[in-house]
């Protein structure tokens, strides 16, 4: 089993969402949990990482498979995760 991780901005993100978008990226989250490799794999700038796409949000985050830790990178809209 992983720990999951949110990193500073990922936090900010969170907060700001709706209670509705929170409950979904809570279920994903804990999802996350068991299965590290759930979302797809990027690349480029973000080779590494993986998202999941809950529409219209997105999860980027990258796994630490030797300590067992996903650390979310950010989450939010779609327009806005990829800047």
């Amino acid at each position: 089993m992983y720990q999951v991780m949110l990193q500073r901005e990922a936090k900010k993100d969170l907060r700001k969402l709706e209670k509705r978008f929170r409950e979904k990226i809570f279920f994903i989250l804990s999802s996350l949990k068991n299965n590290p490799f759930l979302g797809e794999k990027m690349a480029r700038e973000f080779s590494g990482s993986y998202r999941i796409k809950i529409p219209p949000l997105r999860i980027i985050y990258t796994p630490d498979l030797k300590r067992k830790i996903i650390w979310i990178r950010t989450l939010g809209f779609r327009g806005r995760v990829y800047k």
